[in-house]
């Protein structure tokens, strides 16, 4: 873990009082304290000031990963990796369940960030990578086929957008007594490859919990979907913790 002082961190980051720092109106990196957000960096509490909203919404619009360093002690932050964020929740509910200490009232929403790995979709200049643009869209075709499929079924399914709750799923899918928890997982290949978040993978213990994995998202003629139950998904796949996070011992 790669720990800087503040004057090494304000020159990456463009300096500031914000913990969004901000440059010409782009986000430049976070810093973060672990009294205000315990849960940082993949989640973080964002205060009710406009100057703090505002750069949490230029946040949510920011299409790259950036980078995220948390306070460790005076003068002492470590680098933590590179983030985005995935959802921006004003919901009540949401808030209540993330903001620990905070006082409800003075915390507009709750910021969900996932780090950023090397995407193993398209290959270009002799590494594995996917560029913004082209994540989006594949990510937006491979939800709209799964929204398609169920909306499609005789009695259609009613289904409930929860990609911006950090719920471990992306689609709550409903018909009669049946409510699927549906995780979406998009590629632009024809074999289907995807990462599985922690908070997703957590989320795979619920009975009802689904993965559908769509593959050559982009091909209007050869887009494919299938649909796996968490057993099935584990036989089928071989799931690798591909990263270890590593931290001090409470005892050293």
């Amino acid at each position: 873990m790669k720990v800087v002082d503040t004057k090494t961190l304000a020159q990456r980051l463009a300096g500031g009082d914000s913990y969004i720092r901000t440059k010409n109106g782009e986000v430049q990196g976070l810093a973060v304290t672990v009294r205000d957000n315990p849960e940082a960096p993949e989640v973080i509490v964002v205060g009710d000031g406009p100057r703090i909203v505002s750069n949490a919404e230029l946040l949510m619009a920011c299409e790259r990963a950036v980078p995220v360093y948390i306070k460790q002690a005076v003068n002492a932050w470590a680098f933590r990796g590179f983030f985005r964020a995935t959802s921006f929740s004003r919901d009540p509910e949401v808030i209540e369940a993330y903001r620990r200490h905070r006082d409800a009232e003075k915390v507009a929403g709750i910021l969900f960030l996932e780090e950023e790995y090397e995407s193993t979709d398209l290959q270009a200049g002799g590494r594995w990578n996917i560029d913004p643009e082209t994540r989006k869209a594949v990510e937006e075709a491979a939800i709209q086929c799964v929204i398609g499929y169920f909306e499609g079924q005789n009695p259609p399914y009613k289904i409930e957008d929860r990609q911006k709750d950090n719920c471990g799923y992306d689609l709550l899918v409903m018909r009669e007594d049946e409510a699927l928890r549906i995780e979406v997982k998009g590629t632009a290949n024809a074999e289907p490859s995807f990462w599985l978040s922690r908070n997703e993978k957590a989320g795979s213990v619920h009975p009802m919990w689904r993965l559908a994995v769509v593959t050559n998202a982009l091909s209007d003629e050869e887009r494919e979907l299938e649909l796996f139950k968490t057993a099935e998904m584990e036989a089928r796949f071989d799931l690798e913790p591909y990263l270890w996070r590593a931290t001090v011992k409470a005892d050293t």
